[in-house]
């Protein structure tokens, strides 16, 4: 009886353990297996599956046979630059007496994209730490002709709707890209900056600057950085108001606590170096107006010189009382 009991138990544990992974058709493992164990041309010691693994958070693979022909579809989900969820969809056709596979279709939250764009996004798959290394050395190195400003905390203080992104040029360049919006005399413009960059030496420099879509010359390309680098706005944007509010600059307390938060810089009829910002927040359930303007002296420092509420100008006194409720 003993003896009975224990052999139904090891056959009880052998059958869970068998059941422990779901089981798949011979020919959806078979199939999916000559993509998940293979590898791209362009990274040729690095296996898909291992790869998609590690960079998709959510993965789904799945066999389909149409028309005589065979296809694996991939489906995973990762952050984007914005920390929002994005699901990408793989398809690829699959010859079974070669083992050869080809990506014929992918899109991003359904949306078909152009396969000019296959490579750089298989770049950050595949390379994720050079990819970030890359982005890392311009982010935090400098230029030489403003050795204390940081490129990364300047570009987010004067571009707005940015993003940082890494490929690898066509003569196997290290490319970092940075795309961003500001404004200027003709209103919002959007500036593409690309650098290519030594890994190894930890180096870069600019290749080129675009706005709107026109190249810019190296005059235009040094015009342009003074004006991130050597601008008014940064100046009061990486500082503090005061010394009890020193935990965030005033750019960050600002651009986090106003909607709609907009900044600018203007030579009154003074001759007074003005930054102004305009944004809008919730006064008691109702959207309320603000409107600052910093004067700016030759040292870097500033003071409030005006301030107001929907209109109406407000006290110094008054200012303090939104700085409270904005850093508190």
């Amino acid at each position: 009886m003993k003896k009975f009991m224990v052999i139904l138990l090891l056959a009880v544990l052998i059958s869970s353990f068998a059941h422990s992974q779901r089981l798949l058709p011979q020919d959806s493992a078979r199939f999916i297996s000559i993509v998940t164990e293979g590898a791209f041309n362009n990274f040729p010691d690095k296996l898909i599956g291992e790869s998609f693994d590690s960079f998709f958070e959510v993965t789904r693979w799945k066999y389909s046979r149409v028309g005589g022909e065979n296809f694996v579809e991939f489906t995973g989900s990762f952050s984007d630059e914005n920390n929002e969820t994005t699901t990408v969809t793989m398809r690829f056709s699959v010859k079974e007496e070669d083992s050869t596979f080809l990506m014929d279709y992918w899109d991003i939250n359904g949306v078909p994209q152009d396969n000019a764009n296959q490579f750089a996004f298989l770049e950050r798959i595949f390379l994720p730490d050079r990819a970030d290394a890359a982005i890392s050395i311009v982010k935090d190195g400098y230029f030489y002709d403003f050795p204390d400003k940081i490129i990364g905390e300047s570009f987010g203080v004067f571009f707005i709707d940015s993003y940082w992104d890494y490929f690898v040029s066509s003569d196997n360049l290290d490319v970092v890209e940075f795309v961003g919006s500001f404004y200027n005399e003709k209103g919002l413009a959007q500036a593409v900056f690309q650098f290519v960059v030594d890994v190894e030496q930890r180096t870069f420099e600019i290749e080129y600057l675009g706005i709107d879509d026109v190249t810019q010359d190296e005059t235009l390309i040094d015009t342009m950085l003074n004006s991130i680098f050597a601008t008014k706005i940064a100046e009061v944007k990486n500082s503090y108001f005061d010394v009890y509010y020193n935990w965030m600059t005033l750019g960050e307390a600002f651009d986090g606590f106003f909607y709609d938060a907009y900044w600018d810089y203007f030579v009154s009829t003074d001759d007074l170096d003005i930054v102004e910002f305009h944004g809008s927040f919730d006064l008691g359930g109702i959207p309320a107006e603000v409107f600052v303007q910093f004067e700016v002296y030759d040292d870097g420092s500033f003071d409030l010189y005006y301030w107001e509420i929907d209109g109406y100008y407000e006290s110094v006194n008054a200012f303090y009382l939104l700085l409270e409720l904005i850093y508190y």
